[in-house]
């Protein structure tokens, strides 16, 4: 959605047209990279007495409508305060996100009139219904450009293989190679196989296989001195891919002391971009489930 010098049947704040005499409408928007993920901090800077009353009463609200036009991605945020945070998944965009800021009726306004209209409109009255646009801001753009080699790009550093040992029943990690091998039983191997092929089962997989294996990945590396992880490690794939991801989207430096103090539980699931969310909602609605309910 982009905005355009619209023209509207009853006064509409805006830098573009003099409908108010008073007072003006913009909104300041910061992104924050969290991993893969971005934080969006949102600050409405409004001073028009009159539409900040009809925010106070519940009349209307602050309305950020965000849409992407690569990924056909397209939401609506809508609070009552002057600043407000929205996490954005990394998968829902990609390429350029248009932000539009309004202040909307969510009220049906009857008889609606302000002493802050131009002086063209004084004593006149409009009924807006709810939905309708009260001000409006200036659009802002963000280009989120993807990197196809990072963690989250599951096949860039894992191999999931069969164990050719037959007597072994549990999943082994084998960080020694260029990529992070994950090796399952011979029958665990069978159904991986069956799966791979379904991409809404994808989560499950990841949380099965890549989560445990990163955690314990990490937790080995964590075992090693700063030193002793460059030393032994940076010929690999794995460890470069892993190395440039914790440095630019974690900030944070893998041949440091803050790397020792993360929780790699949390990271490991934040590198894979969460996937547990996902694989409880697959599991939940797929054919087989009974729903959860308690008997």
């Amino acid at each position: 959605m982009e905005i355009k010098y619209k023209l509207y049947p009853y006064p509409v704040l805006s830098s573009y047209s003099d409908d108010y005499k008073n007072g003006s409408f913009d909104a300041t928007i910061d992104v924050v990279r969290d991993g893969y993920n971005y934080r969006l901090d949102f600050l409405a800077t409004l001073t028009c007495q009159s539409l900040l009353e009809r925010i106070k009463n519940g009349d209307a609200k602050y309305v950020y409508h965000l849409e992407c036009a690569q990924t056909g991605f397209r939401t609506v945020i809508q609070t009552d305060q002057l600043s407000e945070t929205y996490t954005l998944f990394s998968q829902t965009v990609n390429g350029k996100l248009q932000i539009c800021p309004f202040v909307v009726a969510v009220k049906d306004l009857n008889g609606y009139s302000s002493s802050d209209f131009h002086d063209d409109y004084q004593g006149e009255v409009f009924d807006i219904e709810a939905g309708c646009v009260l001000a409006v801001g200036k659009m802002v753009v963000l280009d989120i450009t993807k990197n196809t080699d990072d963690i989250a790009n599951t096949p860039s550093i894992f191999s999931v293989t069969r164990n050719p040992d037959t007597s072994c029943h549990q999943m082994l990690v084998d960080m020694s190679q260029r990529k992070i091998m994950i090796k399952l039983p011979w029958d665990d191997f069978t159904n991986y196989s069956a799966l791979q092929s379904l991409p809404e089962a994808q989560s499950i997989l990841n949380s099965l296989t890549v989560v445990p294996a990163l955690v314990y990945v990490l937790g080995q590396l964590r075992a090693q001195s700063p030193d002793e992880r460059n030393e032994n490690n940076s010929d690999t794939l794995w460890y470069k891919v892993l190395s440039k991801t914790l440095s630019t989207k974690f900030d944070c430096e893998i041949e440091s002391t803050q790397f020792d103090a993360l929780n790699f539980m949390e990271l490991a699931q934040k590198l894979v971009n969460d996937p547990l969310s996902d694989a409880f909602k697959f599991l939940v609605n797929s054919p087989t489930s009974s729903g959860g309910e308690d008997e």
